[in-house]
């Protein structure tokens, strides 16, 4: 279920557990089971806290001994699914159009590291990573600065020669300060090709840039000092610079697939993607959002029938072909209807 509207979640959540209930008894499952796998479910419509910390979207997942709730970042459509496996094609694009980037929340006073999704974020501590300026600069010998020169290529190890004088040049100060920072995280990002994105105050920008030797970190950053900010709101501010490259996979994915159609390598025919996701063979799939094709599929014999309207024991098998694409190591892009390959 989805919607960020409090009074009315309740109630679409009551009807679809009330739907869930019909198919479960539609299927032939005892009463006294079906009862006993909803409850969870139907004590929630009593729990005012649970009600007042939701998300744009709400996943219940329910078995016999179990229920597990998930409140996500997400909206989708309201839907009842009753199988031998969960659905979860909903879910996925958690998992494709999240790509993760790191996030560097630098001011004078404060040095936060962050690894970061369009949905999450978390702080990473490294430990040659210096807290703030004073801490960088406390032991240094003023008689023989540090000074930075970039290594310039990926991979390549930053580089430092003696050079006096400068003490109390502000300028100078501030791009040691950066140059210990940068080699604080040389060692972690030197084999990572994920998005660099700094969050400093306008001047720091440029500055941390000369001193830079990683060739993901982005050239536009989030402007402002980011000492009070929350890291959620950090990771927002951050996820706007890099949501271009998302769109950017995908499109070559839709260019890549519109190279070879037609030459054998690729197909839009279900019967012959879903064998081929059990095998491990798709490694770009594209599907509409809230489409579905209810029927049944043998992985075994390769065997698939499809109804034009879901009968008992079917499952989505537009929801089997992406979870196994998932699995098997390829991508899966859910795209609305009008924007579906041809």
């Amino acid at each position: 279920m989805a919607g960020p509207e409090i009074q009315q979640d309740p109630i679409r959540l009551k009807n679809l557990l009330s739907e869930a209930e019909d198919k479960l008894l539609r299927s032939g499952l005892d009463k006294r089971l079906v009862e006993q796998m909803l409850k969870p479910g139907f004590a929630l419509l009593k729990d005012d806290r649970f009600w007042r910390y939701q998300s744009y979207g709400l996943a219940l997942f329910f078995t016999l001994d179990r229920m597990q709730v998930y409140r996500l970042p997400l909206e989708f459509e309201s839907l009842v699914v009753v199988g031998d496996c969960f659905h979860l094609k909903p879910l996925l694009p958690l998992f494709f159009g999240d790509r993760y980037f790191y996030l560097l929340a630098l001011s004078q006073n404060q040095v936060r590291f962050f690894q970061a999704t369009r949905y999450r974020i978390s702080e990473i501590s490294l430990d040659g990573l210096p807290t703030s300026l004073d801490e960088a600069l406390k032991y240094d010998d003023p008689e023989q600065h540090l000074q930075y020169h970039s290594g310039g290529g990926q991979g390549s190890a930053p580089t430092y020669h003696g050079q006096g004088g400068g003490s109390d040049d502000d300028n100078s100060n501030i791009l040691r300060f950066l140059a210990k920072v940068e080699h604080g995280l040389h060692a972690y990002l030197k084999d990572e090709q994920a998005p660099l994105v700094i969050a400093s105050v306008d001047y720091l920008q440029p500055m941390y840039h000369q001193v830079n030797s990683y060739p993901h970190l982005l050239a536009d950053g989030v402007s402002g000092n980011p000492d009070q900010a929350q890291p959620d709101d950090l990771r927002a501010a951050a996820w706007e610079k890099v949501a271009h490259l998302v769109d950017q996979s995908q499109q070559a994915a839709l260019s890549n697939y519109n190279n070879v159609k037609g030459t054998g390598k690729a197909s839009d025919r279900l019967s012959q993607l879903l064998p081929a996701a059990y095998r491990g063979q798709v490694d770009v799939l594209f599907t509409q959002a809230n489409a579905h094709c209810w029927g049944q599929f043998d992985p075994a014999s390769g065997q698939m029938d499809n109804h034009d309207q879901p009968q008992p024991d079917d499952q989505d098998l537009l929801d089997m072909a992406a979870v196994q694409t998932f699995l098997q190591g390829g991508a899966v892009y859910l795209l609305e209807a009008d924007a579906m390959p041809t």
